[in-house]
């Protein structure tokens, strides 16, 4: 093996690596679902008003967080690419990897912008009772069981 390679496959390794760890701090995030589409929010005894902005918040916040997704998407494809490349090197991966890093932090700060509009529209005990609902939810679900590849 060579230099070279030796380089790029520790940047990858070193990439998926910082991947994981991203996306396991995000899984994390309570808040950082949504719940407003989801059958938990029966639950919850919203009223007709607290039912419409909502609707009204996640509307507003709609271009923003589709604009957010396809930059964090466009960031990654290019990211990807790197990572396909059997020519990269290192050097070059850093305005990639800092792309995928904003555009990720944008994305979240405009969906945690968003949901703290919403929680301000739900009671504290609406927003106790979601939380509960919610982690019921995610123990149901199936762990990821996805492994990276090597």
């Amino acid at each position: 093996m060579n230099s070279v390679s030796v380089c790029s496959r520790s940047l990858r390794i070193a990439i998926v690596c910082l991947l994981l760890a991203y996306t396991s701090t995000f899984a994390q995030n309570r808040a950082n679902f949504p719940w407003w589409n989801s059958p938990v929010v029966s639950d919850l005894g919203l009223s007709p008003t607290q039912s419409q902005k909502i609707r009204q918040i996640v509307r507003s916040y709609r271009p923003r967080l589709l604009d957010a997704r396809n930059n964090v998407q466009k960031a990654e494809g290019d990211l990807e690419d790197l990572l396909n490349d059997p020519d990269s090197v290192p050097e070059s991966a850093d305005a990639i990897i800092k792309r995928v890093a904003d555009a990720r932090a944008v994305s979240a700060r405009v969906f945690l912008d968003m949901s703290v509009q919403l929680r301000r529209v739900l009671t504290v005990d609406q927003w106790r009772q979601l939380i509960k609902r919610w982690d019921e939810v995610q123990r149901k679900r199936p762990a990821e069981t996805q492994v990276p590849p090597e």
